[in-house]
């Protein structure tokens, strides 16, 4: 009985642990949910919506980072062989995402810029400009530990673009 009072301290080892080798360099992952009645066959042509800073987790993102992101979502997209529509009436599908930081990730500040935002969720989502409703959607975990490096923040803005949008779009069901 005498051993059980190092249980907390073995389990916050095995947690330091998990976290560590969490930072290991490995292929990013997103969860993906979508409409699977959706034909997504018909999309080709694909526009990203603006940001609109209405929230305190929008205004804590610099515009180099939404530039960033929206650079990352487009190249992925082109890579994968859709067109990124310069205009929403040119659009099979409308691409918004959002930026959610942890609410324990945020230091408690007056100044939304002297926050810093350790981790947080992306999702994006793929809207049907018709009936304007999400028929697919990706969220990313992303660990932010340091912004400084821009080419670091843009190989990783890559790599979570990458992982959003690597089952986008999803293979049809078999009937």
């Amino acid at each position: 009985m005498r051993d059980s009072r190092f249980l907390p301290f073995l389990g916050l080892c095995l947690a330091a642990l998990l976290g560590a080798c969490n930072n290991l360099s490995s292929t990013p992952t997103a969860t993906v949910d979508y409409n699977r009645n959706y034909d997504f066959s018909h999309v080709h042509n694909i526009a990203i919506q603006p940001i609109v800073r209405d929230t305190v987790e929008t205004m804590m993102m610099s515009d180099a980072q939404i530039v960033r992101i929206n650079e990352a979502l487009t190249a992925e997209l082109q890579q994968r062989g859709f067109k990124v529509a310069t205009g929403n009436s040119y659009a099979d599908m409308f691409l918004s995402w959002r930026f959610v930081p942890e609410e324990s990730a945020t230091v408690s500040t007056f100044d939304p810029a002297t926050q810093k935002i350790t981790e947080a969720t992306i999702y994006v989502d793929m809207i049907d400009p018709v009936i304007l409703q999400t028929v697919w959607r990706a969220n990313f975990r992303a660990h932010l530990d340091d912004q400084t490096d821009t080419s670091g923040a843009a190989e990783y803005s890559r790599q979570a673009a990458a992982a959003m949008l690597a089952q986008f779009p999803p293979n049809p069901i078999e009937p």
